[in-house]
């Protein structure tokens, strides 16, 4: 979501009392959820060598709305984060995969809200606030577009948006390697999740403004960054 979308969907979404809690997709402890889970992982484990870090720093419920957020490397990352997690992440993602054969049914079996990139999608809005509301943990890649292994693309301002309008705290976390799945034999795979945080605590406002919302973005990303080498850190080195 671009900073003029940003804009529009912030003028017209701050009316209070407008966000009503909507859960998609599984609860965290659905079973199904958990056996799909324990598949990709296994899957995963065969196929690369898999590094996991702070996973364990997962908020939870209790801690109120949360949004996951990271870096974009490959198509991969989804079903990567989606068995490596504590808690069942409901994606954003761009409206053409829901046309996608299977992936685009499986996708909303899971909760995804599909996106419509380029404009203001006040229905998508509502459904990722809908999810904050309903205490599940909603998963964004700020940066809007997969990096391909060649390091991280600046941030779209479209987080702050809903971190703001969602009261919500943000959890940080670096991909590695998926870009090479497939591709090499067995290639490592990382998962780094750091500490979360409160990005209103740094903002000092209620975020409204354009430049608080990129502030707070970048803010996401270079807390991605500190998880990556220096080589994979790009526009954030």
């Amino acid at each position: 979501m671009t900073a003029e979308h940003a804009r529009d969907v912030a003028a017209r979404e701050t009316r209070p009392g407008t966000i009503v809690a909507a859960p998609r997709g599984f609860a965290d402890d659905d079973r199904f959820f958990r056996f799909s889970q324990v598949v990709v992982r296994a899957i995963l484990h065969a196929t690369t060598s898999l590094v996991v870090e702070g996973t364990g720093r997962c908020p939870g419920k209790a801690q109120g709305p949360l949004i996951l957020a990271a870096s974009h490397v490959a198509y991969y990352d989804i079903p990567l984060l989606g068995c490596v997690m504590p808690r069942a992440p409901i994606f954003i993602s761009k409206s053409e995969v829901e046309r996608w054969p299977i992936l685009g049914w499986v996708g909303a079996r899971f909760g995804t809200i599909y996106l419509r990139r380029g404009e203001a999608d006040r229905g998508a809005i509502r459904d990722a606030l809908g999810v904050l509301a309903a205490q599940q943990m909603l998963t964004i890649f700020p940066e809007g577009h997969r990096n391909k292994g060649n390091g991280l693309l600046p941030a779209q301002p479209g987080i702050s948006l809903l971190a703001a309008r969602g009261r919500s705290l943000i959890w940080p976390v670096a991909i590695e390697g998926t870009h090479r799945i497939f591709k090499h034999p067995r290639p490592q795979v990382a998962v780094r999740a750091g500490e979360p945080f409160d990005p209103r605590a740094i903002l000092g406002s209620d975020g409204t403004a354009e430049r608080d919302h990129q502030r707070i973005a970048d803010e996401v990303m270079h807390r991605i960054a500190a998880l990556l080498p220096r080589q994979g850190r790009g526009a954030y080195a």
